[in-house]
């Protein structure tokens, strides 16, 4: 690696704004363009969470986006959730502290139709009265349970995935998973069985309303049409948060796949509209805001463009057509490499000043919260913090 790309790796920004600038974009035979989007990063990131000095216990990791909600008293909990959920709590966003108590936890259960394994919870949505409907990424791995994948570099990874529904009481944040006959949102497109390498929905974006109906982005490894792989929209009734959400297909809001219906009817099969066109945002969609001066959606992600590693964006009006991504900080991510260094991955937008309760909106500027990885000395240690970039929208 050449002394320069070391030089922008350790120092991402060299004190330098970085900008980018989108003027027009073609999804496939739609097109349309928009007024320029332009953003300057600060040089510097503020820790929010220093693994080191901070952390509860060695499992006390960020290691899903930075989520954050406004309780009704106007207090505030953010959290980057580990499968052992724990949030921050304070007044503000700059008198975080971690709150060490494990506020949920799956069942670790070795029955797949249970999706009662391990979970991340990944978004937030108020239900009036308190109440808050979270969604997670759900991770059966068979190799976790005994008897019933066996590990090996030649074997498969037995990784099977879902987005399901928990409840809590905005007061502590203590997530429960719903009633087994409404906890899946969203699974694979098969049953499980030990010759799975990697099938279901992983990973969740956070939660927005528009108009009438509330929308996500998840990640599928084997739903999306073309290509399997790829970032899919949901939306469900504004008077339907619970129950009513559905993928978008060929056009239309459908039903998402049901490997395991608990009426006693045949598994549920349906691919979903891979967003992004043809080839574009490769990576899993980490954070959605509506970004009010542009009048346009924002989604980010961490992945490579020819090998230039990096938090990327694209922009869209209206949720369905996005633009052609484009880098919004050199920020590189962990994998794709097996170099020592800094890296970061699980960008999410929010803006502090923000009207919205779980803050979907984002004014003339806003931060990128990000898990730095400290991995300078040796690879895969837990020693991650998390950290925040300041971001003028131009």
């Amino acid at each position: 690696m050449s002394a320069l790309a070391n030089l922008l790796r350790n120092h991402p920004f060299l004190g330098i704004l970085f900008s980018v600038s989108v003027l027009a974009f073609l999804i496939g035979t739609d097109a349309f363009a928009r007024d320029a989007v332009t953003f300057s990063v600060s040089p510097e990131p503020e820790v929010v969470y220093e693994y080191r000095t901070q952390r509860c216990d060695w499992r006390s990791i960020p290691d899903s986006p930075a989520r954050a909600y406004r309780r009704t008293d106007g207090s505030l909990v953010l959290m980057a959730a580990h499968f052992r959920n724990r949030v921050f709590e304070g007044s503000g966003f700059d008198d975080l502290r971690p709150n060490c108590a494990v506020l949920s936890q799956g069942g670790e259960s070795a029955n797949p139709a249970a999706f009662d394994d391990r979970f991340w919870i990944q978004s937030f949505i108020p239900l009036g009265n308190g109440r808050i409907l979270g969604l997670a990424s759900h991770e059966y791995s068979g190799i976790k349970h005994e008897g019933v994948c066996e590990k090996g570099a030649d074997r498969p990874a037995c990784w099977y995935l879902a987005i399901v529904g928990l409840e809590a009481d905005e007061r502590d944040f203590s997530f429960r998973l719903l009633p087994r006959e409404q906890r899946l949102i969203a699974g694979s497109n098969r049953r499980f069985d030990p010759s799975i390498n990697a099938a279901g929905f992983l990973t969740v974006t956070n939660t927005v309303f528009d108009g009438d109906h509330a929308y996500f982005i998840a990640w599928t490894e084997d739903a999306a049409e073309p290509g399997r792989r790829g970032n899919c929209l949901f939306r469900a009734p504004r008077n339907d948060l619970v129950n009513g959400w559905q993928m978008l297909s060929n056009g239309r809001f459908e039903p998402s796949p049901n490997p395991y219906p608990t009426d006693g009817q045949a598994p549920k099969q349906a691919r979903c509209d891979r967003l992004g066109g043809h080839g574009d945002m490769t990576g899993k969609a980490r954070s959605l805001v509506w970004l009010e001066g542009k009048r346009q959606w924002i989604v980010v992600w961490s992945t490579r463009v020819n090998g230039k590693g990096g938090v990327y964006f694209s922009t869209s009006p209206d949720l369905r057509r996005w633009s052609t991504s484009a880098m919004l900080a050199p920020l590189e991510p962990f994998w794709g490499t097996e170099d020592k260094g800094t890296f970061y991955d699980y960008p999410s937008v929010i803006d502090h000043d923000s009207k919205s309760p779980i803050f979907q909106t984002a004014g003339d500027g806003f931060y990128l919260y990000m898990t730095r990885l400290n991995w300078e000395t040796k690879r895969a240690t837990m020693d991650r913090d998390l950290v925040r970039f300041r971001v003028r929208v131009d």
